[in-house]
């Protein structure tokens, strides 16, 4: 802690573990006293002003506010429990960190949680690795602690571990995942004073095993310092609101759940640069209408096929698949739900790879306006 000031101040005490079976560190809460934890929002928005690669690593203690539940938590939560993550919207911190990509400040943030509310923010998918499995991914299924993450997400965490000069872990107790790196990396080399690396950022009330890595340690509610980060930055406090998708109004030639991808060629993958399909010979059409035939390209599951069953109230795609079961060999039917924003990735070219296809593939096909 690089910060001068008063310790903070225990606000819950508890002798039970945080993450048992993890690091072993008490799930007590603290908050810094009010003059140091302005003191330490200064530095928070001094680091994010000299950075060139500033990334964020969060986990499930930047969704509590939204009605999510945490794992390391022993407090009763703060607001009620929304009856499926699905409903949950974004926090007021999770608007700040989408302002702050925005403006050019925020490259990359790496999300543990599953929830989509980044998204939900206004963060483009192309500029987030949720790492350890998203509810609105149908080629990523949640990882379990066991598990194995994605090949191309796990890559493009090692991308950034090397190239980010500073992170903040907010919300994660860091209690030992393979995800961790991006945080230990740079703050490791931060304490070994190389040139331009400012290190890592922690904003938690619970301690976590990496507090004496950091370059600046916070205890408080995330909201609230994210609050102050906005006067210090003079920037707008943005207001969260619910979710609604956005229209794809300046695209041509789309239908109701019907979508022309200019930029992809019938096997999903984004053509050469230069080339789109501004030739109505050079059109790829996705159709998402209910029943129709999808397969999965990329993910454990890759080439499976999935059948559309509808929109949820958000607008977002369930798409049902079915899975055999270890136990005993049966077929079960299980709902994957597709993120709006995967289609406008899709429409405007920002991601390398579709998620799905159409089954039979409709292929590169002329299409006339409507």
């Amino acid at each position: 802690e690089i910060v001068p000031g008063a310790p903070p101040t225990r606000t819950f005490n508890s002798n039970r573990v945080a993450r048992p079976g993890y690091a072993e560190i008490d799930a007590s809460e603290y908050e810094d006293v009010p003059d140091v934890l302005r003191s330490k929002v200064v530095m928070f928005a001094d680091l994010i002003r000299a950075s060139s690669n500033f990334i964020v690593y969060s986990g499930a203690g930047i969704s509590t506010s939204s009605g999510i539940s945490d794992y390391a938590s022993k407090t009763a939560p703060k607001v009620p429990l929304t009856k499926t993550g699905f409903s949950a919207q974004a926090s007021f911190a999770h608007c700040v960190l989408v302002e702050l990509y925005k403006m050019g400040k925020l490259k990359r943030w790496i999300q543990q949680n599953h929830d989509g509310l980044p998204q939900k923010a206004g963060l483009p998918q192309k500029a987030i690795n949720e790492i350890h499995g998203a509810w609105y991914d149908v080629t990523n299924p949640v990882v379990k602690f066991s598990g194995n993450l994605k090949d191309e997400l796990f890559a493009d965490m090692e991308d950034w571990e090397e190239r980010t000069d500073l992170c903040l872990a907010v919300g994660t107790s860091m209690s030992g995942m393979s995800a961790d790196c991006v945080f230990t990396t740079v703050s490791e080399k931060a304490a070994e004073n190389q040139d331009g690396v400012l290190g890592g950022i922690i904003i938690n009330k619970q301690k976590t095993q990496y507090d004496n890595l950091a370059t600046l340690r916070i205890f408080a509610d995330i909201n609230k310092v994210f609050d102050m980060l906005c006067e210090e930055l003079e920037i707008a406090k943005p207001t969260p609101v619910d979710y609604q998708k956005g229209t794809l109004e300046n695209q041509p030639h789309i239908a109701e759940d019907r979508f022309i991808l200019r930029h992809y060629d019938n096997n999903g993958r984004r053509l050469a640069e230069g080339k789109d399909g501004t030739s109505v010979d050079l059109q790829t059409e996705l159709d998402l209408s209910v029943g129709s035939k999808v397969k999965l390209l990329s993910g454990s599951r890759e080439g499976r096929v999935g059948e559309v069953t509808g929109k949820n109230r958000e607008g977002h795609y369930k798409i049902r698949f079915w899975v055999k079961l270890k136990k005993d060999g049966k077929q079960r039917p299980v709902e994957r739900t597709l993120g709006w924003w995967w289609i406008e990735a899709a429409v405007n070219g920002d991601i390398d790879l579709l998620p799905i296809i159409n089954v039979p593939s409709r292929g590169r096909k002329k299409v006339g306006k409507d």
